[in-house]
């Protein structure tokens, strides 16, 4: 029996916990208060009790646009990027000190504390720097007001990521334009005192090597998909040693998170093991080759880290919230912070299905009371991202509402293979739309979904290829874009440094591949748009301007379909919003149940729709 998720539970944010880190002083995480507007601070677990260290702070680094790394802890320190002020602070003795001045032309992230030698280092972007930020590495001293914005070390590659010091070594990553770091990247290696003697370790041309980490010894450990997936190599005095496996060992880097790795001891490498789109914890010895999976029926691993010889995990699961659990040699796993499984949740299936290009996977939610219901199907951002199994309240929503929903992990989407991810180059708006027509295909052949009433829904990129998949096939019954992507050519005026070269090869350069742009947009294509449509637009939104939203309608009408076209004062590329979160939301529902003729739930105001006949 199904019992409807309200609309308040499923917008009510739960706090959320990421990126696990060890010292003396206890075991601390990133916590995102969901009352708070999502502010995020720094926990501590000393063993006895937990106390938030930054109750003043907002902690998140910009770097990137997209942030990461942006606390790091070791011996009794704590240091952090404070959005509110946008300083980088320094915690010691119990007293918060500013590291560096307020300003707006640096920014930090990636932060790797040396305690040793009184220094921070720091991955710094100079927005000073023309035509666009100048990305270094910069060390910061801990006893000093670095009115500078910290000392250069490395500079002239257009991307850093990941330093990591050890004695006199300091190891990190790095990659050049046009590349995304998933494409090419190198990790490379220095001596902290003399950068200039700087060697590559690993990666470069077509080779993804990243996320360099020390072992107490001095071993270096990296991940690198020179075999086709992200593996994990082990360079220390004797030689390199490598754990080669047919899964992605490693993720991409969308943020300058520390990865889902650990060095434990001088023998032992913790990490996320992708099997099947789904992550679990993997126990790599080195010397003997051994590999264990102490944490089963995980969803997905955010981040690891090593207090003395136990592991700390911050896991995902289907039908709960992330936990911190500390496991121990022996196996014994207990938990930091803890979930119970949520009421009604179900886990998704994992699907495959015979794409053009090669399989395609997605994630299949049903409740097993539904006889053949509407299908909504999602379409993830990025697109070089994916969507896991970890229990999602949205998803959890719509399913207690009486739909089953599809999320595709189309051709492009990582945590399967750099092959799969490669499909997408130079076939973005045509490969994506034919996987998700395919899986939907798989589903409604099946008999597990109506194949009358589908819709499909994405936001940002996701939203091209909603949108795409709405101009150029006929498989949808109803569409639904928020701030989607309608005009290709708004992503090489439009957008930051770190994806500014992105679409060379998902479309091609620009703008010699000007043509093809247009060609593969949806405003170029609209008199083909004639399914029933929600759009959710953003008036600031500075990537998708709103006029795209109006000219979405106004094809729309002109067809004689159902529309309805809902814009929002004050919220730009993305809803943050509550009032806008939840207009939206009752809107989605409202949409569907009506265009698809389901029964209108009470307790949500019934969406005015233009031309649809009752």
């Amino acid at each position: 029996m199904r019992t409807p998720l309200s609309i308040e539970a499923a917008l009510a944010g739960a706090d959320a916990i990421s990126q696990v880190r060890t010292s003396a002083a206890g075991v601390h995480w990133l916590a995102s208060i969901a009352d708070q507007n999502g502010r995020v601070t720094i926990c501590r677990h000393d063993g006895l009790e937990t106390v938030e260290l930054t109750p003043e702070a907002n902690v998140r680094s910009r770097v990137m646009e997209y942030g990461g790394g942006a606390y790091d802890v070791a011996d009794d320190l704590v240091t952090y990027c404070d959005d509110v002020t946008r300083r980088v602070v320094l915690l010691e003795n119990g007293s918060h000190r500013p590291l560096t001045a307020a300003q707006e032309r640096f920014r930090w992230g990636d932060l790797h504390l040396v305690p040793e030698r009184r220094l921070l280092l720091a991955v710094r972007e100079d927005h000073a720097a023309s035509p666009e930020a100048r990305t270094e590495i910069v060390a910061l001293h801990l006893d000093g007001d670095n009115s500078d914005g910290g000392r250069v070390l490395l500079t002239g590659a257009d991307f850093y990521a990941g330093p990591r010091v050890h004695d006199d070594q300091v190891a990190w990553f790095e990659w050049q334009h046009p590349h995304m770091s998933w494409d090419s990247s190198a990790v490379m290696v220095c001596s902290l005192d003399d950068p200039s003697d700087a060697r590559r370790v690993a990666g470069g041309t077509d080779v993804s090597a990243q996320h360099p980490m020390w072992s107490v010894d001095g071993a270096l450990a990296w991940a690198s998909d020179e075999t086709g997936f992200w593996n994990w190599y082990l360079r220390d005095e004797v030689g390199t040693t490598s754990w080669n496996v047919d899964h992605d060992c490693d993720i991409p880097t969308w943020v300058l998170n520390t990865a889902p790795a650990a060095m434990v001891g001088s023998d032992l490498l913790a990490t996320i093991e992708i099997v099947n789109g789904t992550g679990v914890l993997a126990l790599w010895r080195p010397g003997t080759g051994e590999v264990t999976h102490p944490l089963p029926g995980t969803a997905f691993i955010e981040s690891i880290a090593a207090q003395g010889d136990d592991i700390l995990v911050i896991a995902t699961w289907p039908t709960r919230p992330a936990t911190l659990v500390r496991i121990t040699p022996s196996g014994e796993v207990t938990a930091i912070v803890d979930s119970d499984s949520i009421n009604g949740a179900l886990a998704p299936t994992s699907r495959w299905t015979d794409g053009p290009a090669g399989p395609v996977q997605s994630w299949f939610h049903t409740h097993p009371d539904s006889d053949t219901p509407p299908l909504l199907v999602m379409t993830h951002g990025g697109p070089t991202s994916a969507h896991d199994s970890a229990y999602d309240q949205q998803i959890h929503f719509w399913v207690s509402r009486g739909f089953a929903v599809l999320d595709v992990n189309y051709s492009g989407s990582t945590g399967f293979g750099r092959a799969y991810r490669d499909r997408l180059k130079g076939q973005w708006g045509i490969l994506d739309v034919a996987d998700v027509v395919a899986a939907v295909r798989d589903i409604t052949d099946a008999g597990l979904a109506d194949p009358e009433r589908v819709a499909i829904t994405g936001g940002s990129a996701g939203g091209y290829t909603t949108l795409q998949a709405l101009v150029t096939t006929d498989v949808f019954a109803a569409g639904i874009s928020s701030y989607g992507i309608g005009d290709l050519r708004a992503l090489v005026a439009d957008t930051h440094k770190a994806e500014s070269r992105y679409p060379d090869s998902l479309i091609g350069p620009w703008p010699e591949a000007r043509q093809t742009y247009l060609d593969r947009s949806p405003v170029t294509q609209l008199e083909n748009l004639t399914t029933p449509m929600l759009i959710l637009q953003g008036l600031e939104d500075k990537v998708v301007p709103p006029n795209q939203a109006s000219d979405l309608a106004d094809a729309v009408r002109a067809a004689g379909k159902p529309v309805a076209l809902i814009t929002f004062d004050g919220e730009g590329h993305g809803f943050r919003g509550m009032a806008a979160r939840r207009e939206a939301l009752e809107s989605k529902l409202s949409f569907l149940q009506q265009v698809f003729g389901m029964e209108h739930s009470a307790d949500v105001p019934k969406l005015a729709i233009e031309n649809l006949q009752s």
